[in-house]
């Protein structure tokens, strides 16, 4: 039995064995990236285009981010491809010389699957150097603009600045003083034949400043300009624009000056005209020359000592080109104007342009026949205006057209438009009644009534409604109708017969009135009952403006039944009641409708009429009301986060879900604008808004947050929380 133990042991062991060996040579699965270069605390490490290396266990997008280790600042941040040996270069500017930073890789936006964090140190700052200054020792140079040159090194590789001075040898005071991003500058307007010394120092971001170089140098003597080019128009080119032409010309000068011109442009043998004295400007616009004439453009060029060089150049202007033809617009051709209605008539066309860039002037035609009623030139716009009566006649025709002039004796005429003239009509008389003429047995209420009229000059129409008891004795019901229709909530009494009339106006000619006609209401149906109001009261004050609850007792009516009445419900301002509502099919003793959604603090009126199977009305009083003012909603409370409270997040940038209660005591449907920022200035904070009582909000960074709500309600009524915080904590 011993035996037998033995060996079971053995064998035990034995296998335990092989699963360690086995398990030695399998390598892990790696769980995050791996950071390689700089090496975890390594020192002296380049501030400039730093280069990171790593490696990520699979595809997909990664962030490095470098912090300063001091300060937890974030420097710098790159989303990049997963992968191995992966490089990353810090870009210059961003890290600064003999400084602890550290640094990781992440998954993007997702502190769970980082690297291990490392740390590294930047080398000192070194100092930049200047040198190779030209020029050097060397004469006759020019004055008016001369370039310095100069190399550098620095071995940080940083961007440097350069302060450039010039002195006159034996003064202390430079001439000249630069700061340049290059290894170079332009010193102008020195001195002739004069000793010069000047000094470069480089400067570098971090404030260390290389050594101060020198050289020197000797202008030389001034000589007079040495030519001097025209560019626009080029010497002896022909169709040469003649308004807005842009001279442009170039001075040449050995010794590099800034020189001023003195320019004159004449024809023939004048004296010309003088566009620049002694100016610095290489171009001048002119305008206002004359078509197909030969320019000569003297160009007098001096420089600083008072030597001067001269020279002339010809040109040729283009021959005129008269304007674009315009295009009559207004009235259209073949149109026909209303004698009577159109005291005045406004022509109007499209504005002519002109190759040349002339101004353009308009000249008016008008005739009749082979005779010209009207001419008028100079005219500056595109519209011209005649007063009809003391130029026209009645029942002519008449052309008219216009002439785009320019200041050369260019012209070009539009088409030729023709209008007519007439007198106006009066409108036709009245036909086609409803009700028709002499209708019986008609409900006591009539809702619309309707004719037929028309005007031969299709003028709009006015009409009057007049109607009474007897065919001499028509009362006003209706006036200033702009339809040949009139409706009307009036009740007739039963068994009568009506007169009526309308009477038509086109604001030309006197009213023109119809036929006297006549209806007569039934004397078999009786109307139903009118209804009374019953809630809320006549006069009735501090009414909610949501949900406001209107009741009536029902109205009785001898041969309709209940369920067959029909109530009309108007309700609004006194002078704009609305229809809101029809009920039907209702047979209790009491009726009701709901108004929801009325302004507060208002004085609303309402009414209801009730009609029968016949079309017979009958209505109740009116009775008014007054909602109630509007109360703000309640203070918002039970923040969530809770007031003070921490909320633990995994990384940055994150979200964090805010909510609170609130409600309003009218009802009303509110909305939300939710502040939040890391201080409490919320001065230059744009709300979140909404109308739910809670709101997702970005986290960019760790730290405290200050965040309050403003509830508003639709009616102007708002009101503010306390302003709570919460700290948002990395786990």
């Amino acid at each position: 039995m011993f035996g037998k133990f033995k060996t079971s042991t053995l064998l035990l062991c034995s296998y335990v064995l092989i699963l360690v060996f086995l398990s030695a040579c399998v390598t892990p699965q790696k769980s995050g990236p791996e950071l390689l270069e700089p090496k975890n605390n390594a020192q002296s490490v380049p501030f400039n285009n730093t280069t990171l290396l790593f490696g990520t266990p699979s595809d997909g997008e990664y962030e490095v981010i470098v912090k300063e280790a001091d300060t937890n600042a974030e420097v710098f941040r790159q989303v990049v491809n997963g992968g191995q040996n992966i490089s990353v270069v810090v870009p210059k500017g961003r890290l600064k010389p003999d400084t602890k930073y550290k640094w990781y890789v992440r998954r993007k936006g997702n502190d769970s699957g980082a690297s291990s964090m490392w740390y590294f140190t930047t080398k000192k700052n070194s100092l930049p150097s200047v040198y190779g200054l030209k020029p050097d020792k060397t004469e006759g140079h020019p004055f008016g603009a001369l370039a310095l040159t100069w190399n550098a090194n620095d071995p940080d590789d940083d961007t440097l600045t350069f302060v450039v001075r010039v002195f006159e040898v034996g003064k202390d005071a430079p001439v000249y003083e630069t700061t340049s991003a290059t290894n170079s500058a332009v010193v102008k307007d020195l001195k002739q034949l004069t000793n010069y010394r000047w000094t470069v120092e480089a400067i570098d971001p971090w404030g260390a400043k290389s050594g101060l170089s020198e050289a020197t140098f000797k202008t030389k003597a001034n000589e007079a300009p040495e030519r001097i080019e025209l560019i626009n128009p080029r010497n002896g080119e022909l169709n040469v624009k003649f308004n807005n032409l842009l001279l442009k010309w170039q001075g040449y000068d050995k010794d590099y000056e800034d020189l001023r011109y003195t320019v004159t442009l004449r024809t023939g043998s004048s004296s010309g005209q003088a566009l620049l004295s002694n100016s610095t400007l290489t171009e001048f616009l002119v305008t206002g020359l004359n078509p197909d004439t030969v320019y000569t453009l003297s160009i007098t060029a001096v420089d600083k000592y008072g030597e001067t060089r001269t020279e002339s150049f010809q040109f040729t202007t283009k021959v005129n080109t008269p304007p674009t033809k315009p295009e009559l617009t207004n009235p259209a051709n073949s149109a026909r104007v209303n004698f009577v209605s159109a005291k005045q008539i406004t022509f109007t066309w499209t504005n002519a342009t002109d190759p040349d860039e002339d101004d353009v002037d308009y000249e008016f035609v008008l005739v009749s026949g082979s005779q010209i009623v009207h001419k008028r030139s100079a005219v500056l716009s595109n519209s011209y205006t005649i007063d009809v009566n003391s130029l026209l006649d009645v029942g002519k025709t008449y052309t008219w057209y216009v002439a785009a002039k320019d200041r050369h004796g260019g012209r070009t005429e539009s088409d030729r438009f023709t209008f007519e003239t007439y007198r106006n009509t009066p409108p036709s008389v009245p036909t086609s009644p409803y009700p028709a003429n002499g209708a019986r047995n008609l409900p006591n209420r009539i809702e619309r009534f309707s004719w037929d009229c028309s005007d031969p000059d299709g003028d709009a129409l006015k009409f009057e409604l007049y109607i009474g008891e007897s065919p001499d004795n028509l009362k006003l019901e209706a006036s200033n109708l702009t339809t040949k229709t009139y409706s009307t909530s009036r009740l007739f009494d039963f068994g009568k017969t009506y007169y009526w009339k309308v009477v038509v106006s086109d604001g030309y000619n006197p009213p023109v009135e119809g036929p006297v006609w006549s209806f007569t209401i039934t004397a078999e149906d009786r109307p139903p009952t009118a209804p009374v109001l019953s809630s809320p009261s006549n006069g009735a004050n501090g009414i909610s403006f949501n949900n406001i609850t209107l009741r009536w007792r029902a109205s009785t009516d001898k041969e309709t039944a209940p369920d067959r009445l029909v109530y009309l419900v108007y309700f609004g301002k006194a002078d704009n009641m609305e229809l809101v509502a029809t009920v039907t099919g209702k047979t209790d003793d009491e009726i009701f409708h709901t108004i929801s959604s009325v302004a507060p603090a208002t004085t609303y009126y309402w009414r209801v009429e009730v009609k029968d199977s016949f079309g017979n009305y009958a209505y109740s009083t009116t009775w008014s009301l007054k909602t109630k003012p509007n109360e703000a909603p309640n203070i918002p409370l039970n923040p969530n986060p809770a007031d003070g409270s921490q909320v633990p997040v995994s990384g940055v940038p994150t979200t964090v879900t805010l909510s609170w209660d609130c409600s309003d005591p009218d009802g009303d449907s509110l909305t939300y604008e939710v502040y939040i920022n890391t201080s409490d200035d919320f001065s230059s904070v744009t709300p979140y808004t909404t109308t739910n009582k809670s709101v997702v909000v970005q986290i960019n960074t760790l730290g405290r947050y200050y965040w309050y709500v403003v509830a508003k309600d639709k009616h102007g009524g708002e009101t503010k929380s306390k302003t709570w915080n919460f700290d948002v904590k990395g786990q």
